[in-house]
């Protein structure tokens, strides 16, 4: 065992307390003593904690941590030795390094000006005044300082994650693929592009961690200044022994600019990016390009499973129903922690975070078959829809009809005619038929003026469809299918080139489609073209109008005789126009028993409403408060 020159054994470290004290202490004396005197037992001291240091476990010591994985030379590591004691034990004057080369008892065997020039280590360690020369005052970069005396290391725009070794493997090709590329070339940039939430920072972080490292995630668009932050990206990866995974969904060239700031410290960076529009090439780096997938319902289980972990639900319904990314299913799961109550909550939460999106709603239809009351052929229509869509898959797997359809098996349907006359109503009985939701899109929401904004929302739109298997729904679809038009400037290219998109993601689209619009003329024919069922909804005749009429008035209330095949014969009037007289009707009764008089008082507002003329029914005189009908 080494001796100390007083004749005490050497002995390891206990404990990060003891050894910054003991650096704080020796730091003392290299500035209390007189240092042509002074030198000798400095140097000594230095060098006991070197000993001491060798005996000790490097990790159980901050600072011999950023030593090592900084490759500090001797004075490097005094000048952080300097740092921490001025920050814990100084008088509020942070050194300079005329300080720490005045006192540092190895002075002639380093060239520290050379050092000095080169500027590194210290800019991924220090904050230094701004200048030139060894007057300059510098202290430790704030999250150096918090690692070495046992703080959280938290830095702003850098988000430092260390992901648990069973989180599930969902790209296992992927990962054996960029562990090969690293393992064969010294600089290496992955390129990873998918869908925000596909799991690209997760199939960064299962690829670091086969060489034991974590990830250090940042978002290109938050960057101010490049070099400033590459050096404390830098200092971050290598203090805690991360590899940047750069997020380029929004700012691409901005994210090249930052791996071309990296330098061979970092010999490993991942850039993540949800199009492959715009090509990332930095310079001086082998890159490899991996594409993340859509999860199959056995790696959603698995994604589902990990993030409720030990709540009893079976959720093998929602892993098949719902065709969510990892992020999705991680969100829907934070949102319902701590403990889901069953799967009818995660169904909630997965109707929650789809109602967030600015341009579509996810809505959970609640009518059925039974509840509609319309022309037969309506009825009969939507019933061969329905068995079109459940036949499907086994012809398509069992007897080849998938070769006729390589792209795109969805179903493409218009519903037209006019204003309430049962659209809509269609629309989600469709859907709870199939045991699907409605993403009903908000067509005032995805038209934009900028070019290629509107092309964007668009592909939200059939994005968020896929994920959720839902019926999409596109109501008064003529504001946005409508008719090509000859181009004759800028403003028509650029609708042309919308409406081009939208065929395009039609075709791709695998779920079912609904377009609603009053008058089917407006349609583009490119799109009808595409339509499998075209419906048209015609007013209900005098018996259907009668029906409604007694489904709109429930037998729950109380009322009076209401004459309802009078009612159906004189007013000709759309399934809507009947559900708001009658519930305008009741409103009148203020709790007294419904009556004809309430009735047709209330038929007499809806006509007035839309500015046209009373019919002349000659029904009874009933008195409406002046008016003798």
């Amino acid at each position: 065992m080494d001796k100390k020159n007083d004749g005490q054994e050497l002995r390891p470290y206990c404990e990060p307390f003891e050894h910054i004290s003991d650096v704080c202490r020796i730091i003392r004396l290299c500035f209390e003593s007189d240092h042509s005197e002074g030198t000798d037992d400095s140097a000594s001291e230095l060098n006991c904690l070197r000993s001491r240091e060798d005996m000790t476990s490097d990790t159980d010591l901050p600072l011999v941590v950023v030593r090592e994985r900084f490759r500090l030379s001797g004075f490097e590591y005094f000048c952080v030795m300097l740092g921490i004691s001025s920050a814990l034990e100084g008088n509020g004057a942070a050194p300079t390094f005329s300080d720490a080369i005045s006192h540092y008892p190895f002075i002639e065997s380093e060239n520290v000006y050379l050092t000095m020039l080169a500027e590194k280590p210290f800019q991924y360690l220090l904050d230094v005044e701004e200048g030139c020369g060894i007057e300059r005052r510098f202290k430790l970069k704030s999250f150096i300082f918090n690692f070495i005396i046992g703080n959280y290391v938290s830095i702003p725009n850098i988000s430092l994650n260390v992901y648990p070794d069973k989180f599930p493997l969902l790209y296992g090709d992927l990962c054996g693929y960029g562990v090969e590329f690293i393992s064969a070339n010294a600089l290496s940039c992955i390129i990873i592009n998918g869908r925000t939430g596909s799991g690209r920072r997760t199939l960064a972080a299962q690829i670091c961690g086969s060489f034991g490292n974590n990830t250090a995630v940042v978002y290109a668009d938050d960057i101010k200044d490049i070099d400033e932050f590459a050096d404390i990206l830098t200092g971050a990866c290598v203090l805690t022994k991360s590899v940047p995974v750069v997020i380029a969904d929004e700012e691409v060239k901005k994210a090249v600019s930052l791996v071309n700031a990296l330098t061979d410290l970092l010999p490993i960076v991942f850039v993540c990016a949800n199009s492959e529009e715009s090509p990332i090439r930095p310079r001086g780096r082998n890159c490899l390009s991996l594409k993340t997938a859509p999860l199959d319902s056995a790696l959603r289980l698995k994604a589902w499973e990990y993030y409720l972990e030990s709540a009893d639900i079976d959720v093998k319904f929602l892993a098949e129903r719902y065709r969510l990314t990892v992020g999705d299913i991680a969100e829907v799961c934070r949102r319902c922690s701590p403990r889901p109550a069953d799967i009818r909550e995660l169904m909630g939460g997965i109707m929650s975070l789809n109602s967030e999106s600015p341009v579509c709603k996810l809505i959970h239809p609640m009518f059925r078959l039974e509840d509609l009351v319309a022309q037969d052929h309506i009825t009969e229509t939507l019933k061969r829809i329905i068995r079109t869509v459940e036949s499907l898959p086994r012809l398509m797997e069992q007897h080849g009809f998938d070769k006729l359809f390589p792209y795109g098996r969805g179903l493409g349907v218009l519903f037209y005619g006019a204003s309430g006359t049962g659209k809509t109503m269609s629309a989600y009985i469709l859907a709870a038929e199939l045991g699907l939701e409605v993403m009903r899109v908000d067509l005032s929401r995805i038209e934009d003026k900028y070019i290629g904004e509107t092309e964007k929302r668009i592909s939200e739109v059939f994005q968020k469809a896929e994920e959720n298997n839902c019926l999409l729904f596109f109501d008064e679809a003529d504001s946005l299918f409508a008719k090509r038009t000859e181009v004759m400037d800028s403003h028509d290219r650029h609708s042309n080139a919308q409406t081009a998109h939208l065929l395009q993601k039609m075709e791709e689209y695998g779920g079912i489609v609904v377009l609603a619009t009053n008058i089917e003329g407006n349609i583009d024919p490119a799109f009808k073209r595409r339509l499998h069922f075209t419906l048209e909804f015609l007013k209900p005749d005098t018996a259907a109008r009668a029906e409604l009429w007694r489904r709109f008035i429930p037998e729950t209330l109380p009322r009076e005789d209401i004459d309802f095949d009078f009612l159906a014969g004189a007013f000709d009037l759309s399934p809507a126009e009947i559900k708001w007289a009658a519930l305008s009707a009741a409103v009148c009764a203020e709790g007294s028993p419904l009556s004809m008089r309430h009735i047709m008082s209330a038929l007499k507002y809806e006509y007035e409403k839309f500015g046209l003329s009373f019919p002349n029914v000659g029904y009874k005189k009933i008195n409406l408060g002046g008016d003798q009908i």
